[in-house]
């Protein structure tokens, strides 16, 4: 009895033995690891129904003895490392812009750090419209052209004035972003440099009604004793201005696909996710969800929804039911494509009245013909090639070209050549 529980307790299953394996190349690296995260193995992932993935999120660094090529090139990504040294100017004065985009933002909307860039010799353009020229109007979206006087006669108290009452008239700004889009050095001392930055504010009107503008300001900034960047010269050239009278679109999607449990526990996962989840054999990659289509494919006059998902997750039908809200039919229709899917169309290719389903994967077009009682059914050899394809499908296109009353199909791809390409003999090979 005693030697039967000794070698009881002596067993170790199949499963610990495979689950203690999952640790065997930390001992097996070519070079000591020299992290501070062995200590902790647990993943970073959030949620109820998140999976226990050791290291699934950790980064170990080995060090090897030789010396890797890629320092060479990393010692150049900081701006101004190179010998494009106008790079870390335009860095450390787009910061100051990011500051200012979050002050103007924020609730308390002051405009210290705006008074913190103007120099006390600012010669600022006016900020007031002299021209003013509509462009359209119509569907609830009105869009005018604005330009500003060119000529800085404004001191920096009256430049800092006419700032406020440009943005007076947003009570909420909601987007307020700048863009460096030209940098010139103009002077060595003081250290001065030219600048053009493209702005956008997007804000808030009354209760409903939303204005954008977008436009340019041409800059003179310089460098003080005390190493700050100040602007002196600020010259508004001209911006275009959006403004709805109610809300254009509002976000919904929650509501419309919050019954579905492939929303919650797919769709809102996000790629970054799925890549520390899904094993990497099944060809997930970075670029995340790739397309979506809208059809009636029930023939209720409503739009349906097909969402295409990265490879290793299942290609996604919803249904609309008509009430805002839609439903996963994605099983019963015989519609959820695993291959990674870069592109998909609902059309009528048979022209029988009812929507077909052409769905672009990586490794080819595949056609789902409408049955039109809810389910699809897949058409083997739909598209034959003179020749084998190469490369990767891309997208697609279905239009009528030759006027023949039938769809056709214009798929687009992706190759690449490890080599010199072959050019035909009539034509002279590109210099």
């Amino acid at each position: 009895m005693g030697s039967q529980r000794k070698k009881k307790e002596n067993t170790v299953s199949r499963r610990a033995f495979l689950g203690g394996l999952r640790y065997a190349p930390l001992f097996l690296l070519p070079s000591p690891i020299r992290s501070t995260v062995l200590p902790s193995f647990s993943p970073r992932v959030t949620g109820e129904d998140a999976p226990s993935l050791p290291l699934s999120d950790e980064r170990l660094t080995p060090h090897y003895a030789s010396k890797s090529p890629l320092d060479d090139v990393l010692r150049y990504v900081p701006p101004g490392s190179d010998e494009y040294v106008t790079e870390k100017h335009a860095f450390e004065i787009a910061r100051r812009l990011e500051q200012l985009g979050q002050e103007l933002k924020s609730e308390a909307r002051t405009s210290k750090e705006l008074e913190g860039m103007l120099a006390p010799s600012l010669r600022g353009a006016s900020l007031v419209p002299e021209e003013q020229t509509p462009l359209r109007s119509g569907y609830g979206i009105d869009v005018i052209r604005r330009k500003f006087a060119g000529e800085p006669a404004l001191g920096r108290e009256r430049f800092l004035g006419e700032f406020r009452s440009y943005l007076a008239p947003l009570e909420r700004i909601v987007t307020a972003e700048f863009q460096i889009t030209q940098i010139d050095q103009t002077a060595s001392s003081p250290l001065s440099v030219h600048i053009e930055v493209r702005y956008e504010f997007v804000g808030t009107l009354g209760n409903t009604a939303r204005e954008q503008r977008i436009g340019c300001w041409v800059t003179e900034w310089a460098l003080d004793p005390t190493g700050v960047w100040q602007a002196f010269r600020w010259t508004a050239t001209a911006e275009t201005l959006s403004r709805a009278r109610l809300p254009v679109f509002h976000e919904v999607t929650a509501e419309a696909l919050s019954r579905t449990e492939s929303y919650k526990s797919q769709l809102l996962r996000g790629t970054d996710y799925w890549r520390t989840v899904l094993d990497g054999a099944c060809g997930i990659d970075v670029y995340g969800n790739t397309g979506i289509a809208a059809g009636d494919f029930d023939g209720d006059g409503r739009d349906d929804l097909y969402v295409c998902q990265p490879s290793g997750l299942p290609n996604r039908l919803y249904r609309n039911c008509g009430d805002g809200t839609f439903e996963d039919v994605t099983d019963r229709a015989g519609v959820g494509v695993l291959d990674g899917t870069t592109c998909a169309l609902f059309a009528d290719f048979e022209n029988r009245g009812r929507q077909d389903l052409l769905v672009v994967s990586a490794s080819g077009p595949l056609l789902f013909q409408n049955q039109g009682n809810g389910k699809f059914l897949l058409k083997p050899d739909a598209f034959r090639f003179a020749n084998p394809p190469t490369g990767t499908f891309t997208h697609a296109a279905a239009a009528d070209y030759d006027g023949d009353g039938r769809l056709d199909v214009y798929f687009c791809s992706y190759n690449y050549y490890l080599g010199r390409p072959q050019w035909p003999s009539e034509f002279p090979s590109p210099q």
